[in-house]
């Protein structure tokens, strides 16, 4: 096993130094009980190490960092074992990290913590059969994405539900998950499937991150299109805001299922086109087989785009790069603070977005917000609507409002004015758009922190008393609390 050659200095502060870990006697334990149980891959790391401010780094820091006085990158599913049980003997918590790119509050009540980091339980393995593959738990999508590709094939993002490109036509990723692998909160591991551990099957697929720690997947695959996909890209004028609102609307309406096709909108400010007001970006995405892309091109040219263009034969495996939603692009940047206020919606209610938008354009006129963008997403929704709600965890309202609308606010540095000014812009922009006529649902992967639960896994009384139920069994002293947690519902229960 490598290990840092300096394992017992004195604990430094957390990156965005609200507390101070105390020195010593932490560290030395976790290296003490840890150092004989892992495999020889593994690595513990402390704030002594080189590597520290890497792995600790977060697309949500300073804002959002949880405080962690050591990092143990396992490379076993038996090293998750362990970890747990070590940091269940030192009554530590713990949390599991792979692309660090959420931003929910929750995460702050990690303290003193161990960061079981998954990366390298990164593998891929296609089956014989090529009509499912077993995935690791560490694995990020671009990784998953690449692999799958070589071989014709592709999957889906999982946990939390899974919007991507491939739920028009086969429902969420998480409707594709055939099995895991799952460590739970006492170090135990089990199998979850449709034959085994059937109810925490059910809660993984939606709302995983309360029940374990998912060391392996497997899921379906697919056919990925023989003649690739095409991109096609608009840019329009603040002016055009409500007409492009009401031609989406008027779209949705007439193509009920427009095939594998994809819209996925960006509102922000590009000192290329004019500097008075964020454009608004749209892409639509479509692969070879048949689609309704002629009407919704021929809709959206209408409205008088100041910039269009069109990418054809996009290899799935280079879709993300290529759409600009790859490891380089703005969406992925780290160490920046991220803030997200999302709603779903059935339709578009351009005035109410008009008013948010009069919010958001004054936000980002001026530093350090200018950087922020407004995502509208449209992944499809025959897909996920031809599964029935109750098969998994996923809300039903995820299902039934297929528009996703989030500001993404990004900002540096910690300046408690700057974040201030950030939540409440967030806030009111979030106000102004949603409906006052049916309940909000936020994505739970949008999540900010501090949303009803119910807003997150849905309203039905008997999914929350089912969930309530199943968490108790599977986890009940809340070790798995950290990301958009369910323990509201247990402590009023």
């Amino acid at each position: 096993m490598k290990i840092p050659a300096i394992l017992l200095h004195c604990l430094t502060a957390c990156a965005h130094a609200a507390y101070h870990f105390p020195r010593g006697s932490h560290e030395a334990n976790v290296q003490e009980q840890l150092a004989l149980l892992l495999s020889e891959d593994a690595v513990i790391s402390f704030p002594s190490s080189p590597d520290w401010d890497g792995l600790i780094e977060r697309a949500s820091t300073p804002r959002v960092a949880p405080g962690f006085l050591a990092v143990v990158e396992v490379a076993t599913e038996k090293d998750v074992q362990q970890t747990i049980k070590v940091a269940n003997k030192l009554n530590l918590p713990f949390l599991a990290v792979t692309g660090s790119h959420g931003w929910t509050t929750a995460l702050e009540r990690v303290k003193y913590g161990i960061q079981i980091n998954m990366r390298r339980l990164n593998s891929s393995t296609l089956h014989e059969d090529g009509e499912s593959a077993t995935v690791g738990g560490g694995i990020m999508q671009h990784e998953i994405v690449a692999a799958l590709a070589e071989h014709g094939k592709q999957a889906g993002p999982l946990l939390g539900g899974g919007h991507s490109l491939l739920q028009a036509k086969y429902g969420f990723a998480a409707d594709n998950i055939l099995s895991a692998r799952v460590v739970l909160a006492d170090g135990a591991v089990v199998t979850a499937s449709e034959s085994e551990n059937t109810d925490l099957f059910w809660a993984l697929r939606g709302a995983g991150h309360n029940f374990g720690i998912v060391t392996s997947f497997e899921v379906k695959t697919t056919d990925v299109a023989k003649g690739g996909w095409t991109m096609v890209t608009f840019t329009f004028s603040q002016d055009r805001l409500e007409e492009f609102f009401d031609t989406w609307n008027q779209l949705e309406v007439e193509h009920e299922d427009p095939g594998m096709l994809v819209l996925n909108g960006v509102m922000a400010r590009d000192p290329s086109v004019g500097t008075e007001h964020p454009v608004i970006n749209l892409q639509i995405f479509h692969d070879d087989t048949p689609t309704s892309i002629d009407a919704y091109v021929a809709a959206f040219r209408e409205l008088s785009p100041i910039a269009e263009s069109n990418t054809t034969n996009i290899p799935y495996g280079d879709i993300y790069e290529v759409g600009g939603l790859g490891l380089s692009s703005p969406v992925c940047r780290k160490n920046e603070n991220i803030l997200g206020y999302p709603n779903s919606f059935l339709q578009w209610d351009g005035a109410s977005i008009r008013r948010g938008f009069n919010i958001f354009s004054e936000l980002t006129s001026r530093e350090p917000f200018m950087t922020s963008a407004w995502l509208l997403e449209s992944y499809g929704r025959a897909g996920p609507q031809s599964i029935p709600e109750g098969t998994t965890a996923v809300a039903p309202e995820e299902r039934r409002r297929h528009l996703l609308t989030s500001p993404m606010l990004w900002w540096k540095g910690n300046s408690e004015e700057d974040a201030e000014t950030a939540l409440k812009a967030g806030k009111q922009i979030q106000e102004a758009i949603r409906p006052t006529h049916f309940q909000p649902h936020t994505y739970v992967n949008y999540a900010s922190g501090g949303e009803p639960v119910k807003e997150t896994y849905g309203h039905e009384a008997c999914r929350m008393e089912k969930l309530t139920a199943l968490k108790k069994k599977w986890d009940p002293s809340n070790r798995f609390g950290f990301y958009a947690p369910l323990v509201e519902i247990i402590s009023s229960s």
